[in-house]
């Protein structure tokens, strides 16, 4: 019997409660993605986020999941001129 291995993006969804989908524009994030990734190091441990690509319809987006809310609240403020991702009709 084969058996397959549980993904890294799939244990992070079951292991962080919080995440938040932004929208990743056509032509990228560019320097945005290197300043949320410094951002995340500098105020985080590790173990208190992950990151990774996500689904969006008619586009593309990314997920940054966290452990608790305070930290998800503070990512977004540091960062509010990036798009979330949202579902169709909202």
């Amino acid at each position: 019997m084969n058996r397959r291995s549980t993904s890294s993006a799939k244990r992070d969804d079951d292991a962080f409660p919080i995440r938040i989908k932004l929208a990743v524009p056509p032509n990228g994030l560019g320097k945005r993605l290197d300043e949320m990734q410094a951002w995340l190091k500098s105020k985080l441990p590790r173990e208190a986020y992950a990151v990774h690509s996500a689904r969006m319809v008619g586009g593309s987006a990314m997920a940054v999941h966290f452990l608790g809310i305070d930290d998800a609240t503070a990512f977004l403020a540091a960062f509010p001129d990036v798009p979330l991702a949202t579902p169709p009709g909202w």
